[in-house]
């Protein structure tokens, strides 16, 4: 008797796994099939993200925009494939069309039109604006040649999986102005998100600095310790009263864009302490005439890289123009755009130096 009802519960407990393995089998099987039909599209998604798209309407804070990068192989007749037949559906069965970005270069976009025949492939991305923390389908429904029907391609899409990684960028820009504009010397921070050489990114700053300096508000040659001096000088007085504000105007995987607002001091009204500096020395070394015009310039300079942290002092303290830093991503880091052609960066490096409008 025993003996049966320990074969009966072996059986039993046989036949409830059998039946529990075939049924998550033929879940696994229908998801497959699904998302990838045998006349139809296969469809896989490498990776997402939630980003923030330029010159795109804002979204409700438990909303985001969410950049799908799916690998679509065609596996059925040759087909035309544009973004508008890539949707998302909700559970009510509302549907999200996709959002076009264009760009070139290194610059983010999403998938354009393409035409596949059997076994040509494409990837890309798609970008839709999404609630967080809800689940959809994505469907597929290219068009066919001819015809012939394609079956809707279906993948299930849950945006509580994806991060979002937008204040990344922002991060590296503002690591780059402390370090380099303002001469704060968090190298780990700074090493760990951007690319750019600090070394050379320093030099490159002093340079535009000293040459602002030297051209535009001394109009004179400076030893290279007393520019050296003047310009953390000017470093530690945007420390000491200035800040920046940083918006984020885009972010994705590939590339963004961040505008910076400073307030800094403002070295354009140092023409009126030069020329008061000059009447100084006039009536206290130069009473009787006998210096030169050469001596009288000398002298002026030095008074004033003497006591120039004294005349930053006075200087007003302005908020600058906005400018928009591009920023190209490499690796798990980021890569400030300081190239010829990045004139908004230029005009960011010279605002630090005391030189705006």
């Amino acid at each position: 008797m025993k003996m049966h009802n320990k074969l009966g519960i072996a059986i039993a407990g046989f036949m409830t796994v059998s039946t529990l393995a075939g049924f998550g089998g033929s879940v696994n099987t229908v998801a497959a099939k699904a998302s990838a039909p045998s006349n139809g599209v296969a469809v896989k998604v490498k990776s997402g993200e939630y980003i923030v798209p330029d010159n795109k309407k804002a979204l409700a804070s438990n909303k985001a925009y969410l950049a799908l990068d799916l690998h679509i192989k065609n596996n059925g007749p040759k087909i035309s494939l544009m973004t508008s037949d890539i949707k998302l559906k909700d559970k009510s069965g509302s549907r999200i069309k996709s959002v076009q970005i264009y760009g070139s270069g290194d610059d983010f976009s999403t998938m354009g039109y393409e035409k596949l025949a059997k076994r040509d492939s494409t990837s890309g991305y798609v970008v839709f604006p999404v609630t967080k923390d809800k689940k959809y389908t994505l469907e597929v429904a290219p068009m066919a040649s001819g015809t012939n029907k394609m079956v809707t391609t279906k993948v299930k899409i849950n945006t509580k999986k994806y991060q979002d990684h937008t204040q990344d960028s922002q991060k590296a820009v503002t690591s780059y102005v402390d370090n380099v504009f303002l001469n704060k010397q968090d190298n780990s921070s700074y090493d760990k998100v951007l690319t750019n050489k600090l070394e050379d990114e320093q030099v490159s700053y002093r340079n535009v600095a000293r040459d602002f300096l030297e051209t535009r508000a001394f109009n004179n040659t400076i030893a290279d310790e007393a520019a050296a001096n003047m310009v953390k000088q000017i470093q530690d007085m945007n420390n000491k009263k200035g800040s920046v504000k940083y918006v984020i105007k885009s972010a994705t995987p590939t590339t963004a864009e961040i505008t910076v607002t400073p307030t800094l001091v403002k070295l354009s009204e140092l023409s009126s302490v030069i020329s008061e500096t000059q009447r100084h020395v006039d009536e206290t070394q130069n009473a009787n005439g006998e210096m030169s015009y050469s001596e009288v310039n000398r002298a002026v300079k030095e008074s004033l890289v003497q006591k120039f942290p004294e005349v930053l002092e006075k200087m007003p303290m302005r908020e600058a123009d906005g400018q928009d830093i591009k920023l190209i991503k490499d690796g798990k880091k980021w890569t400030v755009d300081t190239s010829e052609s990045a004139y908004s960066f230029e005009s960011l490096q010279k605002a630090f130096s005391g030189s705006f409008n």
